[in-house]
């Protein structure tokens, strides 16, 4: 390409006015560029938003990895192992858990949950379940009820505390599930805990808040009759990282002890996010190739408009591969500018939504009041590359066509 292509082609495009219908075809093709370009920017900035705030909801409530044994046996030794997972340079914090599926009641409801047993001050550092507390108090000690007797404390979701139809303060009671060698045996029945709430958390997933509640470690190990805890949990300094020290930590440790990690867990909800993303970075990418096609006729008007001149410039000298570049060109140009507005727009948008919060979201549906959004770079750049080529792609059929007139037959042309 030289700079007589380059004005050739930007005198074409600009002689468009003479011709009112290859010049609406160019806006529209132009228009449509932009409009893709824009959806393109905006809604995948959106699904980076959503992406990262469902990344960091799992991150706050499960921990970075866990290390347990296998067959789900306890470890006696817990505070031992707690210690020696801290030790790692990569670990920012550890605490011992205990995890179990059990049954819980209330004066009106029945269901059946995971519990987790914790230690208060150690899980501080862990999870967000501190944080996450909107009624009461983040307390697994014990309060004080009916007749001076104190009852061990619980604390639950919001969206399980609606389905029991409890507040603060009222009474639960736990109870494990009797095991079938239990039955054959006669035995008296499932163990029993009764415990007090002390507080309701919401993290934002309702498959959190609905199925999970903590207790002490002592509390339940009084419930399951266990002697030690179902495992550590830990968190790393760069979560993205995470199966990488959890593989270090279960080499160290051995068999039977084996990690799992946050990425593991959510492996299914991850991989769902990254193709929905896909999906949809496909389906706008659709939208500029529509519109691309409306280059193609843009350029084949502009061929037939333009026949004479092609003829004359061939007479002068120009190659065919000149003549080729300057209605690729001419094309590329439509898209080019189109991609530049439609992403300038879109960044636009965002910025301004950033600033003050134009797209709003029913806070009872979503636990947050704004779209969340978060541009991504790469985004960008994977936008302006995929519309620019689209666009240049589509030139090739009509410019190929204009390079192959004959001189004369061109210049006799009416």
């Amino acid at each position: 390409m030289n700079s007589f292509e380059l004005k050739i082609a930007l005198r074409y495009l600009g002689s468009q006015r003479k011709n009112i219908l290859v010049s609406l075809i160019s806006l529209f093709s132009l228009a449509g560029v932009a409009i893709g370009s824009f959806a393109l920017i905006v809604v995948l900035s959106g699904m980076n938003g959503f992406e990262e705030e469902v990344t960091q909801q799992m991150m706050g409530k499960d921990a970075h990895f866990e290390l347990m044994r296998y067959h789900e046996e306890p470890i006696k030794e817990y505070q031992k192992i707690t210690e020696q997972v801290k030790k790692d340079e990569d670990v920012v914090a550890a605490a011992p858990f205990i995890i179990s599926k059990v049954g819980i009641s209330s004066k009106k409801m029945n269901d059946g949950i995971v519990i987790y047993g914790i230690d208060p001050e150690q899980s501080k550092d862990v999870s967000l379940l501190d944080d996450q507390i909107i009624y009461g108090e983040y307390f697994l000690d014990s309060l004080q009820g009916d007749r001076d007797k104190k009852f061990p404390t619980i604390i639950i979701g919001n969206v399980l505390a609606n389905r029991l139809r409890v507040v603060l303060g009222d009474k639960l009671v736990l109870q494990t599930f009797a095991s079938p060698a239990d039955m054959s045996l006669g035995s008296i029945g499932p163990k029993m805990v009764q415990v007090m709430i002390s507080g309701i958390y919401e993290s934002g997933m309702y498959e959190y808040d609905g199925n999970l509640a903590y207790v002490s470690i002592p509390t339940a190990q009084k419930l399951l009759d266990m002697d030690g805890a179902t495992g550590v949990q830990a968190m790393v300094k760069d979560p993205w990282n995470a199966e990488v020290v959890a593989e270090r930590i279960k080499n160290a440790f051995g068999y039977p002890y084996y990690t799992m990690d946050w990425k593991a867990r959510n492996r299914t909800m991850l991989k769902w996010m990254k193709l929905e993303k896909l999906i949809f970075g496909i389906g706008l990418c659709l939208i500029i190739l529509v519109a691309a096609f409306n280059i193609i006729s843009s350029l084949i008007m502009m061929v037939l408009e333009k026949t004479r001149e092609i003829g004359i410039l061939r007479a002068m000298g120009c190659s065919r591969g000149s003549i080729l570049r300057i209605f690729m060109l001419a094309g590329s140009l439509i898209g080019l500018v189109g991609t530049v507005l439609g992403i300038g727009a879109g960044l636009a948008l965002i910025a301004l939504h950033l600033k003050f919060g134009l797209i709003k979201l029913p806070p009872e549906v979503y636990n947050i009041s704004l779209l969340p959004v978060k541009v991504l770079w790469t985004d960008v750049l994977a936008v302006f590359l995929t519309s620019s080529f689209i666009s240049l792609v589509v030139t090739l059929p009509p410019a190929w066509k204009a390079s192959k007139l004959d001189p004369v037959g061109a210049i006799r042309h009416e």
